[in-house]
């Protein structure tokens, strides 16, 4: 069995909050070095990038509170404002997607763009010309399971999706500290656990608790690892656009469909149970949504196929911009011009400097001009 690993918190940073914070940097980093291999417009991706990130984290507290937390919801529901307290992931990935499909019709116009503060003022308009979505996507989509990786790795890290109870010896599971509720915070079991235990430095350690327990984060970080490894033996090699987006889909939503179903139940523990709709969880459902929308992408990417359709022309370096990426650039030349002329105004201000001449010593005396040589006077017979 694998033994629960408990990660202390050094206090000035979280592991969760690192290990999902470097999911993201590291995704970002890939997406960007990929577009330029593929002389994608990089400019255009970030923008894209934005969107999706941000409705993907908005939507992913907003939904799972909502499905997963409905009693708090209408207890308090301005719990749907506190981002910071939970996510679900197929609430973030419903969030990006409209986060995408947002991109594609309206644009952001900041204010102030390039400022590292006051970038996000400004407002949002919509597009006189719509932007394509498709190869960005299946961009992303190519190198999200690496930053998966990470995110699963967090939540393994913190334990916050435990599951049912496994048979001894079970290969996957966990050797959970018995005697603690399934979500009690590891901080508190490794506290209070007064079992055996392995140091590995002064943050690391095992637990070798005897109560076999499969968790859920740790087994999709696991299947995700494999997923990641798959798909980054493909990227040097030209494959059909939206063929990431049936890979990742049709691949992610049966594993995670079945995953579900070692979500502790009612009989385990009722205040730890994931609510059921029809008998499924709601990322059951989601995964059945996802996966008939891998087969549709499917029939789409093998239609462009067969009509030499190639979408990839639409967002590469030179192609239409979208009128964020020439506002933001009109703004910084006006900008830049501005500062150009106040400099100019500034140098015509300023009183001329006269120059000083260094005034010669008065025994000083220039140089004499050379004498030339007297020819030699004749001599006397």
């Amino acid at each position: 069995m694998i033994p629960y690993i408990h990660g202390s918190d050094p206090g000035f940073i979280h592991p969760f909050g690192l290990l999902v914070a470097t999911g993201v940097l590291i995704g970002i980093w890939l997406a960007t070095k990929r577009a330029k291999d593929l002389g994608y417009d990089v400019d255009r991706l970030n923008t894209f990038i934005t969107w999706m990130l941000v409705c993907g984290f908005i939507g992913g507290h907003m939904l799972d509170e909502i499905f997963y937390h409905p009693s708090e919801v209408t207890r308090d529901p301005f719990s749907l404002l506190e981002l910071w307290k939970s996510l679900s992931s197929f609430g973030g990935f419903t969030g990006a997607f409209i986060g995408i499909v947002l991109w594609k019709y309206y644009w952001f116009d900041s204010k102030y763009p390039g400022h590292p503060w006051l970038s996000w003022v400004g407002r949002i308009r919509r597009r006189t010309t719509v932007q394509p979505i498709l190869p960005f996507a299946d961009l992303i989509l190519s190198v999200f399971p690496v930053a998966w990786v990470f995110g699963r790795m967090g939540c393994s890290s913190v334990h916050d999706h435990p599951g049912a109870l496994a048979h001894k010896g079970a290969l996957l599971a966990v050797e959970w500290p018995s005697g603690f509720l399934p979500d009690a915070s590891p901080e508190y079991v490794a506290k209070s656990f007064h079992g055996a235990r392995t140091h590995f430095g002064p943050f690391i350690e095992f637990l070798h608790g005897d109560l076999p327990r499969y968790d859920l984060g740790l087994l999709e970080m696991l299947f995700t690892v494999c997923l990641a490894t798959l798909l980054a033996l493909t990227w040097k090699k030209k494959v059909p656009v939206g063929s990431y987006i049936v890979a990742t889909t049709c691949a992610y939503a049966p594993v995670r469909f079945g995953m579900d179903n070692l979500r502790i139940t009612v009989a385990d523990s009722i205040a730890n149970a994931d609510p059921r709709y029809g008998g499924l969880t709601p990322a059951q459902w989601g995964c059945i949504a996802l996966f008939v929308f891998g087969l549709g992408m499917l029939g789409l990417v093998l239609r462009n196929k067969a009509r030499g359709i190639d979408l990839d022309k639409a967002v590469l370096v030179g192609s239409l911009s979208g009128e964020e990426i020439i506002a933001a650039k009109q703004k910084l030349a006006a900008r830049s011009a501005a500062a150009e002329a106040d400099d100019d105004e500034d140098e015509a201000d300023e009183p001329p400097v006269a120059e000083k001449k260094s005034a010669a010593p008065d025994d000083a005396k220039p140089d004499a001009p050379p004498v030339a040589d007297e020819p030699d006077a004749p001599k006397s017979a």
